[in-house]
């Protein structure tokens, strides 16, 4: 009996696609569409319909969705959302998109299939409205992503205050210039952060420059690299916000090296308060986020939707924190 692999390589499509065309799904090319039709056609594949009835229960499984597990924010955000689902009763499966758009489909379409029952989305390569084109009614949760919570049920941070929160005590410490670290700055939560860097300027009647903002600076390897450069300059800057406590630990390593003193030379604040923060010489200053109560918010609203209930999509923005410590 053919299966949807079979079509899948008489087609020369992917699977997921064959699978798209199988449950009508409207982003599929017409070629596409095409080449698995003439495909089931030539195999005389029929569908399982019994297999797919017993997909249409409810499994007692949630997926959570990561872009990189061993990144050390997601990793850390991956534990506590699974401990809070394990705490509700249900099993956890953990998905990793390396920053895929086809990655990231394949799990919606596991969705629809209901391998899962619901999903817990933690970044995505999608707006909110091309997600919700691809699962219609099929239940998914946001945390971390700035999604605006008009089609799903979004909690997180405020990260624009969040940078400005920590811009501005810089720059109430007379750290001036400052820089600012972004990991993908075409992201919407980057460019959050990038416009509270900014407005924390302007509320300082400073001037802040595009040449500020240094984009992929993700590992403690990269903050290592950006202060080598900076810090050896004729003129350093004197605070930096950091993505990352990682990045952060890679900037102090830097400023060590170079042989300037933090924080009486250059100052420097991560964000995530990982940690990390407590092995450093000085400790590092960190924004800090309350990513217990986020998962905990998040598990309160996919338990409603799990029971049948369906209330209006609702966003929720805890406010973030700043843990002082020796770097500022």
């Amino acid at each position: 009996m053919p299966t949807i692999l079979d079509i899948a390589r008489v087609s020369g499509v992917s699977k997921s696609t064959v699978s798209r065309v199988l449950n009508h799904h409207p982003h599929v090319s017409e070629d596409s569409r095409r080449k698995v039709e003439e495909a089931i056609k030539e195999l005389s594949y029929v569908r399982n319909l019994r297999g797919v009835q017993l997909r249409l229960q409810r499994n007692h499984t949630i997926g959570i969705v990561v872009p990189l597990l061993d990144h050390p924010y997601f990793s850390r955000l991956a534990g506590i959302l699974t401990k809070t689902c394990r705490d509700a009763g249900y099993k956890m499966v953990i998905h990793q998109t390396f920053f895929s758009q086809d990655a990231e489909s394949e799990i919606y379409d596991a969705l629809i299939h209901k391998e899962v029952d619901a999903l817990i989305l933690t970044h995505s390569a999608f707006s909110e409205e091309e997600i919700k084109s691809r699962v219609q009614d099929q239940i998914v949760v946001v945390c971390n992503e700035q999604f605006e919570g008009a089609q799903f049920d979004t909690v997180g941070v405020d990260e624009e205050e969040a940078t400005f929160i920590a811009t501005d005590h810089l720059l109430h410490q007379g750290a001036f210039p400052l820089i600012f670290c972004g990991d993908d700055m075409d992201s919407p939560l980057q460019q959050k952060r990038w416009e509270g860097f900014k407005r924390a300027h302007a509320h300082h009647g400073l001037e802040c420059a595009d040449t500020c903002c240094h984009n992929k600076v993700i590992t403690i390897e990269d903050g290592v690299a950006l202060g080598e450069e900076r810090f050896r300059t004729a003129s350093p800057p004197k605070g930096i916000v950091a993505g990352s406590d990682f990045v952060a630990a890679g900037l102090l390593a830097a400023a060590n090296a170079v042989g300037l003193s933090v924080p009486e030379d250059v100052k420097i604040i991560g964000f995530d308060d990982h940690p990390i923060c407590l092995t450093t010489s000085p400790t590092l200053s960190s924004i800090s986020y309350a990513l217990d109560e986020i998962a905990l918010d998040l598990m309160g609203r996919l338990t409603q939707r799990l029971q049948g209930k369906n209330p209006e999509p609702l966003l929720i923005k805890r406010k973030p924190g700043l843990v002082r410590r020796g770097s500022s």
